[in-house]
C-alpha cells in the first residue's frame, strides 16, 4: 500500500529518525519544520497521512486540526500524533478535536508502521475518498450533511469472561449514552446488531481475540463496524497483529474511560458518515441506471447489460434472446386521456412485464413507450413462449386511469432476435441486435399487432 506521509515535527532529528523508520516502507516520505509550512504542504501535496508531533510552537493541536480540516480534500486525512509524556489530558484534547491517534513516545516502530498502515487502509477504504479525489462530491450532490444531534449507538463489549465484560460495561454506562451488551469469548457475538465492538483482550485470550476479529470482520452485517482492542499493558506484538487483522483502533495499558467514549464517538461519527456517503452514492447510481416513472432500468443501463451478454453468450455457447417491445396505439391514450393516463399505463404495465420475468432477465424502459428485454441463456422455443405469455398478459391487464370511466386496455407488439454463437461468424455488436428487433417489430406491427415476430436472421 503506497501513499505520501506527511511529517511535521520542529526537531530535524526528529524527523530525520521517522523519515529513516519508514524508508523500508513504500510511502513518500514529506516534511515540515512547523505548523505553517505543514498546512501549506498538505494544501498542495495532498498527502494521505499526517504524522505530526503533538506539540509545536504558537499552535495548539485543536487549531492545527482544525486549520487543516478547513483544507480542502484534508477533511478525512488521517492524523496521528505523537506526545511525548503520558498525559491522559493531552490525549482526550487530541482526541476530542479530531485526531485520530495519538501515540506516546518512544513508540516502538512495528507499532508504529502497524498503526499507519491501519489509517491508510481506512483512508483508502473510506467512500469519501472516492468522491473527493474524483472531483464529484460537491458537484453530484454528496456535501456533508448539516450537524445533527447524534443518537445512542450500540455498543458490543466483549470481555474476558462474563465478570469482565459486566465490569467494563459498567464503568463505560455511568459515563455514556450508548446502548451497551456484555458478551464473553464464548457467547462469540451478541444477539443484537451493534454499531461498535470492544474487544477486552489478554494475552491468555489471543487466539480467541485474533478469531473473533476475523469473524467480526469478513461478514458483510459486521465488517464495517469499527472494533476497538483493550489490551493490557506490554502487548506491544498483539497490538501489531490486531491493526493488521483489521481493528480499527487499539489502546493498550490501564483503561481510561474518558479517552475510550472519545474514540468511541469518533468511530461511530465516522461510521455514520460513511453509511450516509455510500447510501448517497447508492441512490446516485441507482438513479443513473434507473427510470424514474416506471422504476425499471434506462437506456443507460440497458445497452451495456445487453453487451456484457453478448459477450458471455459467445464465450458460453449459449443462446441469447432480445426482445423490443412497444404499445400499440399509445398515442390515441394521451391524446384521448392525457399525459397522467398514459404515465399510469407504463407504470402499470412495467410492472406486470417485471413479474412475468426471471431474476436474471433484464427489463428496460428506452424509448417513450418502448422496452427492451433481454433474456441470457434462452432458446427460440422459449422465447417465442415467454413473447406471447408477455403479449397475453398486456392484453389482459386492466389499467384504472384518470380521465377513464372504465379501465384501459392496451396491447403490445414485440419483436424477437436470437443469438448463439457459431464459430466462424463475426459476433454482433449491440447496434447490431437493435436493429434486428426493430424490423421485428415492424414486421409484428405490420401483422396486425398483438404479437411477437422473429427477425428473418432467427427465423434461419
Amino acid at each position: 500500500m503506497s501513499g505520501k506521509i506527511l511529517i511535521v515535527d520542529e526537531l530535524a532529528t526528529n524527523r530525520i529518525v521517522l523519515k529513516v523508520k519508514l524508508s523500508a516502507t513504500p510511502y513518500e516520505v514529506l516534511q515540515a519544520a512547523t505548523a505553517d509550512e505543514a498546512l501549506r504542504l498538505v494544501a498542495r501535496e495532498q498527502p494521505d497521512l499526517i504524522l505530526s508531533n503533538s506539540r509545536l510552537s504558537g499552535q495548539t493541536v485543536t487549531g492545527f486540526v482544525a486549520a487543516l480540516r478547513r483544507i480542502d480534500g484534508a477533511a478525512a486525512t488521517p492524523i496521528l500524533m505523537l506526545q511525548t509524556g503520558t498525559s491522559p489530558e493531552d490525549r482526550e484534547a487530541a482526541l476530542r478535536a479530531g485526531v485520530d491517534d495519538i501515540l506516546t513516545k518512544p513508540v516502538s516502530e512495528p507499532l508504529l508502521l502497524a498503526r499507519l498502515r491501519n489509517l491508510l487502509r481506512q483512508r483508502h477504504n473510506d467512500p469519501e475518498l472516492a468522491l473527493s479525489t474524483s472531483g464529484a462530491a460537491q458537484g453530484a450532490g454528496f456535501a456533508d450533511a448539516q450537524a445533527a444531534f447524534a443518537p445512542p449507538g450500540r455498543i458490543a463489549i466483549i470481555g474476558k469472561s462474563r465478570a469482565d465484560a459486566l465490569s467494563l460495561r459498567g464503568l463505560i454506562a455511568a459515563q455514556s449514552h450508548h446502548g451497551l451488551d456484555a458478551v464473553t469469548m464464548e457467547d462469540r457475538t451478541p444477539r443484537r446488531p451493534a454499531d461498535i465492538y470492544i474487544l477486552r483482550i489478554g494475552m491468555t485470550q489471543a487466539e480467541d481475540g485474533l478469531r473473533l476479529l476475523a469473524d467480526l470482520k469478513a461478514p458483510r452485517p459486521t465488517r464495517d463496524c469499527p472494533v476497538i482492542a483493550l489490551l493490557d499493558a506490554g502487548s506491544g506484538p498483539l497490538a501489531v497483529t490486531l491493526l493488521d487483522m483489521g481493528a480499527d483502533d487499539v489502546i493498550t495499558g490501564p483503561l481510561d474511560i474518558a479517552e475510550i467514549l472519545l474514540r468511541i464517538d469518533n468511530h461511530l461519527t465516522r461510521k455514520r458518515r460513511n453509511e450516509g456517503l455510500r447510501a448517497r452514492l447508492l441512490s446516485r447510481l441507482q438513479a443513473a441506471m434507473m427510470d424514474p416513472l416506471t422504476g425499471i432500468y434506462n437506456r443507460r443501463h440497458a445497452l451495456p447489460f445487453l453487451q456484457s451478454q453478448i459477450a458471455l453468450a459467445q464465450r458460453g455457447g449459449t443462446p441469447l434472446a432480445v426482445m423490443l417491445a412497444d404499445f400499440d396505439h399509445f398515442k390515441q391514450v394521451n391524446d384521448s386521456y392525457g399525459h397522467a393516463a398514459g404515465d399510469a399505463v407504463l407504470k402499470t404495465i412495467s410492472h406486470s412485464l417485471r413479474g412475468q420475468l426471471r431474476e436474471s432477465d433484464m427489463l428496460a424502459r428506452i424509448g417513450g413507450e418502448e422496452f427492451l428485454i433481454v433474456l441470457p441463456d434462452t432458446p427460440r422455443d422459449r422465447a417465442q413462449t415467454v413473447a406471447q405469455r408477455l403479449c397475453d398478459m398486456v392484453r389482459d391487464t386492466s389499467v384504472p386511469v384518470p380521465g377513464a370511466e372504465a379501465p384501459l386496455h392496451i396491447t403490445i407488439s414485440i419483436g424477437v432476435t436470437i443469438f448463439q454463437n457459431v464459430p466462424g461468424l463475426p459476433t454482433p455488436e449491440v447496434d447490431d441486435l437493435l436493429a434486428e428487433v426493430d424490423r421485428a417489430l415492424y414486421l409484428a406491427k405490420a401483422q396486425g399487432r398483438n404479437r411477437a415476430s422473429f427477425c428473418a436472421r432467427s427465423a434461419a
